[in-house]
């Protein structure tokens, strides 16, 4: 392909293509590089940028539109930046090395993917269980404290529950309130273990992310 580059950017280099043609065609190769997948080499990618900016027409340009002059600067760098004969972009053949090098990394790739995803589901697991007790000690609490029957009571619950910290802290008084846990193990279950799942969920995404 990098033949077909050169062929192409010297016929307008040297004066065989004008450069409304140049564009034409370089577009039209382009995209067909780009649709089939083709190795592309990156001044060739560079100069893609400056035929699709390029306006003949004078009185179309503006301040990020090139000119000719742009162009053919742009098509000589990308014209001394090709190589002769070998295609651009291709990769080498694979050796041994490299092959193991690629095993490797896949391997330490899905050990982390895995033990972020386990860690991820134990979070999950723990927070649905959470979330369903404090949705029902929110509001045992309402209804305690309100004076409601059990069906206005759970609607209002709904939206307090997943309130942060008014949730928490409603259903810590009605385990210890309504219930009659003991305040630690109230606490315990929708003060410390609430935040203890959201920050370990957090760090978890967040080295994932970082990896």
């Amino acid at each position: 392909m990098t033949r077909q580059w050169r062929e192409l950017i010297e016929a307008y280099v040297s004066g065989r293509l004008s450069a409304d043609g140049f564009k034409r065609r370089f577009l039209d190769a382009h995209a067909d590089a780009v649709r089939t997948r083709a190795p592309t080499h990156p001044a060739v990618q560079d100069l893609a940028y400056v035929v699709e900016a390029y306006a003949g027409d004078p009185t179309g340009r503006g301040h990020d539109v090139a000119d000719d002059d742009d162009l053919l600067r742009a098509a000589k760098r990308a014209l001394s930046a090709l190589p002769e004969d070998v295609d651009a972009g291709a990769p080498g053949p694979a050796t041994p090395e490299d092959i193991r090098a690629a095993e490797a990394e896949m391997r330490t790739t899905l050990i982390r993917a895995g033990a972020i995803g386990g860690a991820g589901c134990l979070f999950a697991l723990a927070w649905l269980v959470i979330g369903v007790l404090q949705f029902f000690a929110v509001a045992a609490q309402l209804q305690s404290v309100t004076g409601w029957g059990p069906a206005p009571s759970t609607l209002v619950s709904v939206p307090v529950t997943f309130i942060p910290v008014v949730g928490s802290v409603t259903a810590f008084f009605g385990a210890k309130d309504v219930w009659g846990w003991a305040p630690w193990l109230s606490a315990l279950a929708f003060l410390v273990v609430p935040a203890i799942t959201l920050f370990g969920g957090w760090s978890q995404m967040s080295r994932g992310g970082r990896r």
